[in-house]
Formats: C-alpha cells, structure tokens, sequence
C-alpha cells in the first residue's frame, strides 16, 4: 500500500489575502480539518490542504469572495509563483 494513497498528496492554493481570510479558515477545517495558511508574502497567502478537498475549498473561498490564483503540488513551486505574481502587480 502506498502511503500517499491513505495520507493524501498535498496541494498549495494561492490565495489574496483579505481581511476576512484568516476567520474563513476556521470554516474551511469542517471541510479538512489538515488545512491551514502555510504562509503570507505580500498580499498573496499560501493554504496547504489534501487533494481530495482541493476543488471544495475553492469553490468555498471563490463563493465568499476570495480570489484564488493557482494551485500547485509542491510549496516550492506555490513561492516561485507568488514571486511571479509580485513582480507582475
């Protein structure tokens, strides 16, 4: 048996950071629990949660207004293009 097959593969959506963000991730751990802000770099935060609960999450932060950017597999990837948004903006 794999291991990811029970843990779950993680994923890092990229995330505007507002000022409601950090009381909807309270809400968004009834969807999974495991979910959490990993960091914030300018006005872009990165929340870790597993692949089964991407496309809820999502929907939950776009229907209250957050806007999400992308998603990635891995936190290095998730920095490289926060720093790609930033120098965009």
């Amino acid at each position: 048996m794999v291991v990811k097959a029970k843990v779950g593969r993680r994923r890092y959506i990229i995330v505007e950071n507002s000022g409601n963000l950090h009381s909807l991730i309270e809400k968004i751990k009834g969807i999974d629990r495991k979910s959490k802000i990993i960091e914030c770099i300018d006005n872009l935060c990165i929340i870790r949660c597993r692949h089964w609960y991407k496309e809820d999450i999502i929907r939950f932060l776009n229907s209250n207004g957050i806007k999400t950017y992308r998603t990635t597999g891995t936190i290095r990837r998730a920095r490289r293009v926060i720093s790609g948004i930033s120098l965009e903006g």
